[in-house]
């Protein structure tokens, strides 16, 4: 199911990227040659007005195609050749599938050499009008804002359905996450030593001084404070019918839990629909700051590149996921992955669409880079892109085999 789910995951995610590429492509007037995902040959394609929509072999990445991105002369005598040879070739399939022994028979008959001519003709006069279009709307044609739009657009539509797929799952629970809940007391443990002490509502304001914001500070401090615990009171400040007070509280010691612990349980606390469109970003704020942390980490080298996970292990790590949280968790590594696609397709890195915003930016101010330089430098990017995925790829099956 690992597979199958991953599969699904990565195959939205490039979709909903590529289909803002293509979205604000057809918006500016470019025209947009092939809508892919995957890469590797096609298994499936359908074509519409100018542009065929394609799925490919191999489940990794996709494209959007649009015209006028490669600053490359038109070569109609090259085009005519090489087309004049696939015609003849379908002619002589044609041939034989009528039932023309001899490949040759014919080749020099008038009626042949016409049907060669019809058809070429058919083919120029179709690719002219489309190079027409590409010298009129191409990608190079149009203002730097419009490119500079069709280049974020992918990444705001991974940031965006990211966005989205937070306040599904937080409208889907209804609850404000552990991590983000204020440490109100919701339960008492009848064992626990504090009970005496502390109130349903309670709202824990400090402990030993320390101010904590939500439950998941509050348990820190408790779980600072249980390492070297000697049966010491531990003072709380207290939010209790909106006055604060001050409680002297002792620990208890959990054997399941094998720590010093107040012994109390958090208030759920729900959320209306404003709630959860706030929590949203806060949220979405921080998987994109813990995406940016593993970058740096990665770039710098304090995590080794043997510790990424690439798409050959990827399938394990969403197989686990799911057995322990379900949709949840797959809605988890959905947000995860977009942004981290996201901010991945950011970075300055030729071929990528920020390393390709690099080119646009000057252009706001009157600096104009040559443009066969710059798909130059792309080609290299890219192929720097290739090697990066094999040596992540390689990484990832040297894992299977050390196992």
């Amino acid at each position: 199911m690992g597979i199958i789910f991953t599969i699904l995951i990565l195959g939205i995610i490039v979709f909903l990227h590529e289909l803002g590429h293509f979205a604000t492509a057809k918006y500016f007037g470019m025209p947009v040659s092939e809508f892919a995902i995957g890469m590797g040959p096609r298994i499936f394609s359908v074509r519409k007005g100018e542009t065929v929509y394609s799925i490919r072999a191999l489940p990794l990445g996709g494209f959007v195609n649009i015209e006028g991105m490669q600053p490359e002369k038109f070569d109609l005598e090259g085009f005519k050749k090489e087309k004049t040879d696939k015609i003849i070739e379908e002619l002589k399939r044609e041939q034989r599938i009528k039932g023309i022994k001899n490949e040759t028979e014919g080749i020099g008959d008038e009626e042949f050499v016409n049907e060669v001519s019809r058809r070429l003709d058919k083919v120029i006069e179709k690719e002219v009008k489309k190079q027409e279009n590409i010298q009129k709307n191409g990608f190079f044609t149009k203002s730097p804002f419009s490119r500079f739009v069709v280049l974020i657009a992918g990444v705001m539509m991974n940031f965006i359905s990211a966005l989205i797929a937070l306040f599904v799952l937080l409208s889907i629970t209804g609850i404000m996450p552990i991590k983000y809940t204020a440490p109100v007391v919701g339960e008492i443990q009848v064992n626990s030593r504090a009970k005496e002490k502390l109130q349903i509502n309670d709202r824990i304001l400090a402990v030993n001084g320390e101010n904590v914001s939500n439950w998941v500070e509050m348990s820190e401090k408790v779980a600072k404070i249980s390492k070297n615990y000697k049966n010491e009171d531990v003072s709380l400040k207290i939010l209790r019918n909106n006055k604060e007070i001050t409680e002297n509280v002792k620990l208890t010691y959990y054997g399941e839990a094998k720590a010093n612990l107040l012994g109390i349980q958090v208030l759920p606390q729900k959320t209306n629909v404003g709630e959860r469109i706030k929590m949203s970003f806060i949220m979405f704020g921080d998987y994109f700051k813990l995406t940016l942390d593993g970058v740096r980490m990665l770039v710098t080298g304090k995590v080794a590149m043997k510790e990424m996970t690439g798409p050959v292990g990827l399938p394990k790590i969403v197989g686990q996921a799911y057995g322990q949280g379900g949709f949840f968790a797959l809605l988890g590594i959905f947000i995860l992955i977009s942004i981290n696609i996201g901010i991945m397709n950011l970075l300055p890195i030729p071929a990528l669409d920020g390393g390709r915003l690099i080119f646009v930016i000057p252009e706001f101010f009157g600096i104009k880079i040559n443009k066969k330089i710059e798909e130059r430098i792309h080609m290299i990017g890219m192929i720097f892109l290739l090697v990066l995925m094999l040596v992540i790829v390689f990484s990832d099956v040297t894992k299977y085999f050390n196992k």
